[in-house]
């Protein structure tokens, strides 16, 4: 039974850190497995005898989920089953790690992970959201804050934790590791989180959200798939069924009182471009993640801890200057940290460009920009997009944030494993077979490509300028 009931905010200060703890635990556990499953990422596509080009869909999988029903939880949570979405979400991602756990095959791997995302969408939906409707209006602030440090911490966590738990055990205990989290969120949030009122189930678009979700799969199987396997016949219908579905989702949102997605936002270049610059730097972000385990271990001869350790780098990075840059970023405007962020990422894909088989000197300056990105860009980006837009527009303009965020690192694993897949000229092979000769091969394309991308998200991070606009 929770300590005080629907549509009232916390007034004590138990039940405000009650509400605290369930707002710090989901956002943990989303940045946790946001990075913990990189790690022993090679170790799964081993065990299970698959491409490093296939096993992509490990990660490509769960933040598909994530970006295809945030939406819909979000708005779920907003019309009446906040306590029923994050309750379920605990719930639902522990099952989904117990039977990641277990998995006899990677097609089991990949529809437990399906079902730990879903989980985890549920989550990334309801925590934020506790924070805007069950603290005091002189708190949200500090509940934001705290969903952002859980965040990162869980984020610095997960490298480590992946590869001391692979390295001692094997790589199931990283989902195993996630059961008792979740159960304990589960029985948080049941006691913490005032009750339902009831889901108001009107004008909810389900038939716009299955258009884009179906259309989100389909698009990405083609850009993993096409590189690795060939471009045949049937990547050829799933990209013309992926722009029909696009066709009609259009249509759809502009008929429907309540969308989907709030089209009407991509009318002002200022925010087209900012949408644009926050996708391309999740997308290229991720993409450079999900390869950087397997260059540390196939190519440095790191082991599982150690490519741990190293990632870790980066969560520490992001944590030392989130804090400070988000104090100044009303002081000097979004536009200067996102250039700053942006020309980052340009500096990190660039140096991995010459990264070789001996020194790991570019490696370990790619990692320390991997979380100079977000030190600068945590606030501003997505921050850019909400100012981006008029006044009453900015509620719509929100969830697209979190939806940017997680089609972005679904599109940049699978993006990513393509160029690599091409690049190594060993499409579908297996990473056993694979000599340091072809990785490097396909490594070098993807960054290569990764840089171009970079640069031009820069150019466009520079280009617009909203200050200028509101001035």
């Amino acid at each position: 039974m929770s300590p005080f009931s629907a549509g009232r905010f916390a007034r004590t200060k138990g039940e405000t850190t009650m509400l605290f703890a369930v707002i710090a635990l989901a956002a943990f556990v989303d940045g946790l497995d946001g990075t913990i499953v990189t790690t022993v990422l090679p170790d799964i596509a081993d065990a299970f005898d698959v491409s490093a080009a296939d096993s992509s869909w490990v990660i490509t999988v769960y933040f598909l989920m994530m970006a295809g029903l945030i939406l819909v939880f979000g708005k779920m949570c907003d019309k009446g089953a906040l306590k029923l979405i994050i309750t379920a979400g605990f719930a639902v991602f522990a099952v989904g790690s117990l039977l990641c756990a277990f998995s006899q095959t990677f097609w089991m791997l990949l529809a437990f992970r399906a079902a730990q995302g879903i989980g985890a969408g549920m989550l990334s939906a309801s925590g934020i959201m506790i924070a805007v409707k069950h603290l005091p209006r002189e708190q949200t602030a500090l509940g934001l804050s705290i969903s952002v440090l859980g965040y990162s911490v869980g984020g610095a966590c997960g490298p480590i934790l992946g590869g001391v738990l692979s390295e001692f055990l094997d790589w199931g205990w990283i989902f195993l590791f996630n059961v008792p989290i979740g159960l304990a969120g589960a029985a948080l949030a049941i006691r913490s989180v005032p009750k339902d009122p009831g889901l108001d189930r009107s004008s909810f678009d389900y038939l716009g959200s299955a258009l884009l979700f179906a259309a989100m799969v389909l698009g990405l199987y083609v850009i993993e798939s096409a590189p690795a396997h060939g471009f045949g016949p049937s990547s050829a219908m799933m990209s013309a069924a992926f722009a029909v579905l696009i066709v009609l989702f259009a249509f759809r949102e502009r008929k429907v009182r309540e969308p989907v997605l709030e089209t009407s936002v991509f009318r002002r270049p200022a925010t087209l471009a900012a949408i644009t610059v926050f996708l391309m730097v999740n997308l290229c972000w991720m993409g450079v993640f999900y390869l950087l385990p397997f260059y540390m271990q196939l190519v440095l001869g790191y082991d599982v801890m150690m490519t741990g350790v190293v990632l870790c780098v980066q969560s520490v990075a992001t944590l030392v200057m989130c804090v400070p840059i988000g104090k100044r970023v009303p002081l000097k405007g979004n536009r200067h940290y996102v250039i700053l962020a942006t020309a980052s990422m340009v500096a990190m894909s660039l140096s991995l460009v010459f990264a070789g088989t001996e020194s790991p000197l570019p490696m370990m300056v790619a990692v320390v920009l991997l979380g100079v990105i977000w030190g600068f860009g945590g606030g501003s980006l997505g921050n850019r997009i909400i100012d981006s837009v008029d006044a009453d527009k900015r509620g719509a303009a929100s969830p697209m944030v979190s939806f940017v965020i997680y089609f972005g690192c679904a599109l940049g694993s699978a993006l990513y494993s393509g160029l690599f897949s091409l690049g190594s000229g060993a499409q579908g092979a297996l990473i056993s077979v694979l000599s340091v000769e072809e990785f490097m091969g396909g490594f070098w394309f993807a960054m290569v490509v990764g840089t171009a991308l970079s640069v031009l998200t820069l150019i466009l991070a520079y280009a617009f300028d909203e200050e200028r606009r509101a001035a």
